[in-house]
């Protein structure tokens, strides 16, 4: 049977390759008829055009050849005539009584042997005019040879037209030269009569001279008259042979250029023959034929392809079945060798409940025995053996869910030795299911390796936080007792060197104290614990508050300190306010303790950051030191600064830059520097800035008289030594001070006298600072509205929210010293706060359109208003972190426009600021976190004012 097949294949090859070889022999025989055809068309167009230029070229010199001896024989007549009658000649009388060519000369000329015209046929024409520069005129002066003179073509200045000059010398009888007679030829009477002559619409007659300028053509004009003839090396073959003809080629086929040197005289006549259209039409007429052709080829070549596929078909018939087969046998082999190797078992059933396919892995892991084999068992043998096992692997088909065709269903299954198994199902549409098994007990295992591994390092993290709390408390509680007890000191009666040794004692407490906040602040940033927090920022006020901050150091120096806002810059933006802050109080800083003379300038303007997003640009120009090139690189790094000599003479931890960095790189924005050594430096950062519109609400009057000169403090501290510097600071201050060792016995005395002020440490035994206040706020004791200010070793922004939150009406970082104490007393006898601002931040609520509303329902329904407003924020709150645990951004959107309409309806900005926060960004964790602290801290102020009113 393979034989004849081969034998059969082998037929259909050569009756293949037979016809193929014919057909391509009938298109080389059409294509060669073609081509034939066309070149004997092209060769006698050719013959046609060389016969016709040569025979017009013969012609052409022949008559040119007679004109000129008509010509000359006329000028030597005039000549004859002139030296015979001496002074008596009349060469017009003579013209018109003799010469016979008017059409061809234009003008006969007799000039004397001084170079100046002394007759001549043109009526009107100057006399006496001097052609003595004239070439035909010089010629003859220069040769004693009586020769005609054919000049090139010039402008007659008797006639004013065009003219060949035809000259020839006087000489008297005793060879005197008595000058030159001239026959002015036309070269448009030529031009005219080469015109009348039909050589086809691209023919052409040219009369040349040897000086290859030319005399006369077909169509002649001003432009070529006179102008050098192109086709100078057929010109020199022909003055060479007398006679030559040129062809064209390729486009020009057809066309044929004779050249002939008329004789006796130093002329050539050009003669081309050209009919373009003829030949455009033979090109067309080869262009139909090659196209028939072409036609003929394709109809052959179609024949052909379709002869070779049918007897192709014919042999793939022949070689199906063999090839059927074979595939059929290595799709078998190939999905056996698939199954196997599969990492996964894999199970189908029929409709009939038969077994279709299994692997080995498959059997594996369902763990079924020898017994089975590998295909052709029933699904009820297998479910038996199930249910002798007690495995449930293959019995719950679909996971206790119905069946459907284009559902999968995963499931993962706890097998006996502790192997867990991912079960994936697909029931068939015909009946019957695929299951694949895949063994996921080490990824189980690695999975609770990563949960373990992530609780591990949240503690550490936790631990973190809590031991850089711990370090800021432990390292500035003994920094407040130095420095505090320092500026006490200073107030007492000390010598001059005293009073050096305690300025140094002031300064290196003042010195440890930024290092520790350096290192704090980078540790904070370094652990991720920061969290930013976004709100509306005055940007003028922000600069402002930095140079009123550092304008003393700078007047110091004796140093300029200038601030430029551009005033394009939004008045508002909004940021993270303090952190900015930071960043620039760090860089003025830094620009004062590197400038020795002229000055720093701070400057704010608008930029546009990547993405087209609006941002700014704070910029801190100075004249110091500047900075080289080579040391920019070491910038923003970590304990690092430009050299050691910096350290030795300025001091710093080189920590300032890299916490700038972080900081700007958090807020999403590029910090850089350009500096010339020498000449000063300018650091800038770009940070997003989107501009916010405030409303500001008009000051609520306070319930709180305002503060004495002489004031009743609670001091609430747990450390001896803090009690000690404030009690003595607050005392020199000319206060009466009590002191407080918890909050605890704070709530205490508070109960039983009121205070003017309550300074209140934050971590204290029995009762910290932020319960005590929160029991003072809601409670109804005489001190439920004095003011209360945080006093802490935490240095960090949370801290200071957290006071905040509690109901304090400001905050101090340790240490405290007499103009901490100062300033920030001053502020609250300036404006003493209500209420309402120690309940909420302040702008955070527009009290004006709340007063408003609440005057126009009433008070009843105003305390109703906020009881529902506050229940349906708690939901919204509840709703916004499930489903942004569940990571579903949609809903989000949904549940803060719904909390931003409910709270710009009660006139809240600061929650209407806070649901302005991208619904994307509540993935994050800290975000949400973030979110949820401020809404709460929103809603509890809310709860006390309800309380208050009540």
């Amino acid at each position: 049977m393979l034989q004849s097949q081969v034998s059969a294949q082998k037929s259909v090859r050569r009756i293949i390759l037979l016809a193929t070889a014919l057909g391509f022999a009938v298109i080389g025989m059409i294509w060669a008829a073609t081509e034939m055809d066309i070149r004997q068309e092209r060769t006698f167009a050719e013959r046609k055009a060389v016969q016709s230029a040569e025979n017009y070229a013969r012609l052409f010199d022949e008559h040119i050849r007679q004109a000129i001896n008509e010509t000359d024989n006329t000028i030597k007549f005039i000549r004859h005539d002139y030296l015979r009658e001496a002074g008596n000649f009349d060469l017009q009388a003579w013209v018109r009584n003799q010469y016979s060519f008017k059409d061809l000369a234009l003008q006969f000329t007799i000039i004397g042997a001084d170079g100046r015209m002394e007759t001549t046929t043109t009526a009107g024409a100057t006399p006496r005019v001097d052609l003595s520069d004239r070439e035909h005129f010089r010629v003859h002066v220069a040769s004693t040879i009586d020769s005609l003179f054919i000049s090139r073509p010039v402008l007659g200045r008797a006639s004013g037209r065009w003219s060949i000059q035809l000259t020839r010398r006087i000489t008297d009888e005793a060879g005197q030269f008595r000058g030159v007679i001239v026959a002015s030829l036309d070269p448009y009477y030529l031009s005219r009569f080469y015109e009348s002559i039909d050589l086809g619409k691209g023919g052409g007659i040219t009369v040349v001279g040897r000086d290859q300028v030319v005399r006369a053509m077909a169509g002649l004009s001003q432009q070529t008259l006179g102008s050098r003839y192109a086709d100078e090396p057929s010109l020199t073959r022909a003055l060479r042979d007398s006679f030559f003809v040129s062809m064209g080629e390729r486009q020009e086929t057809g066309r044929a250029t004779a050249y002939r040197a008329i004789t006796d005289w130093p002329l050539v006549v050009a003669v081309r023959v050209d009919d373009s259209d003829a030949r455009q039409r033979r090109i067309t007429a080869a262009a139909q034929t090659r196209l028939i052709s072409t036609a003929l080829s394709i109809v052959v070549l179609a024949a052909i392809l379709l002869g070779i596929a049918y007897w192709r078909r014919f042999g793939e018939a022949l070689t199906a079945l063999t090839k059927s087969r074979a595939a059929a046998k290595a799709a078998t082999h190939e999905l056996d060798l698939t199954l196997n190797n599969m990492t996964q078992g894999i199970l189908m059933v029929d409709g009939n409940g038969q077994v279709a396919v299994i692997n080995q892995n498959a059997l594996n892991l369902l763990g079924l025995p020898a017994s089975f084999t590998r295909e052709g068992f029933l699904l009820a043998d297998l479910l038996e053996h199930e249910g002798k096992t007690g495995d449930r692997i293959v019995s719950d088909v679909h996971g206790g869910s119905p069946p459907e065709s284009d559902d999968l269903s995963v499931r993962e299954c706890q097998c006996a030795g502790g192997k867990v198994l991912e079960i994936c199902t697909r029931h068939l549409p015909g009946g019957g299911f695929v299951q694949t098994y895949t063994d996921i007990t080490e990824r189980k295992r690695s999975e609770q390796a990563l949960r373990d591994a992530r609780d591990i390092a949240e503690k550490a993290s936790q631990v973190r936080t809590a031991f850089l709390a711990t370090m800021s408390h432990e390292i500035r509680t003994p920094l407040n007792g130095i420095i505090g007890m320092s500026s006490i000191l200073e107030a007492t009666q000390l010598s001059p060197d005293q009073r050096g040794y305690l300025k140094t004692i002031h300064e290196c407490g003042e010195a440890l104290l930024d290092i520790v906040n350096d290192v704090l602040d980078y540790a904070k940033l370094d652990s991720g614990a920061v969290v930013l927090e976004q709100m509306a920022v005055e940007v003028r006020g922000l600069a402002t508050s930095v140079k009123e901050m550092l304008g003393p150091r700078a007047l110091e120096k004796n140093l300029r300190f200038d601030l430029v806002v551009a005033d394009d810059v939004p008045t508002w933006i909004e940021t993270d306010g303090t952190r900015i802050r930071q960043v620039l109080i760090n860089l003025v800083a830094n620009a004062l303790k590197f400038t020795l003379s002229g000055g720093v300038v701070v400057s704010v303007a608008t930029r546009s950051l990547s993405g087209g997003r609006p941002g700014l640009r704070f910029s801190v120009i100075d004249s110091g030191i500047g900075i080289a090139d080579e040391s920019r690189t070491r910038l923003f790094k970590e304990f690092s600064q430009v050299d050691a000599s910096i350290t030795r003479r300025f001091g710093g931890t080189g920590l300032g830059l890299a916490i700038c960095k972080r900081i700007v790189q958090a807020l999403g924005g590029e910090i850089g520097v350009d500096s010339t050594l020498g000449k000063g430096s300018t650091f800038w950062f770009d940070v997003p800035a989107r501009a916010v519109a405030v409303v500001l609400s008009e000051p609520t009057r306070s319930s709180r008289t305002q503060l004495p000169a002489r004031l009743s403090v609670l001091l609430v501290e747990d450390n001896p030594v803090n009690q000690q510097v404030a009690t003595l600071l607050l005392t020199a201050m000319g206060h009466v001070v009590t002191v407080a060792e918890h909050g605890r016995v704070a709530l205490d005395l508070a109960a039983d006298q009121a205070f003017d002020v309550i300074l209140m440490d934050m971590q204290m035994p029995v009762m910290d600072g932020t319960q005590t206040a929160r029991a003072l706020r809601s409670g109804t004791g005489p001190n439920r509205q004095t003011a209360i200010i945080g006093l802490t070793a935490n240095a960090f922004a949370s801290d200071r929210q957290a006071c905040l939150d509690a109901g304090m009406d400001d905050f101090l970082a340790k240490p405290v010293t007499r103009e901490k104490l100062d300033a920030t007393l001053a502020e609250l006898a300036k404006n003493p706060p209500s209420i309402a601002s120690k309940t909420a931040p302040k702008g955070n609520v527009d009290q004006a359109f709340r007063s408003a509303l609440f005057d126009e329902i009433g008070p009843d329904a105003s305390v109703m208003l906020l009881k529902t407003f506050i229940a349906e924020a708690q939901r919204l709150l509840c709703e916004i972190q499930a489903a942004a645990t569940a990571g579903d951004s949609v809903p989000v959107a949904g549940l803060l426009h719904q909390l931003k309409g409910a709270a710009a309806n009660l006139g809240h900005l600061g929650i209407v600021a806070l649901a302005e926060t991208p619904a994307g960004d509540f993935a994050d964790s800290a975000t949400l976190q973030s979110f949820a602290t401020r809404l709460e801290a929103y809603l509890a102020a809310e709860k006390l004012d309800l309380r208050a009113a009540a």
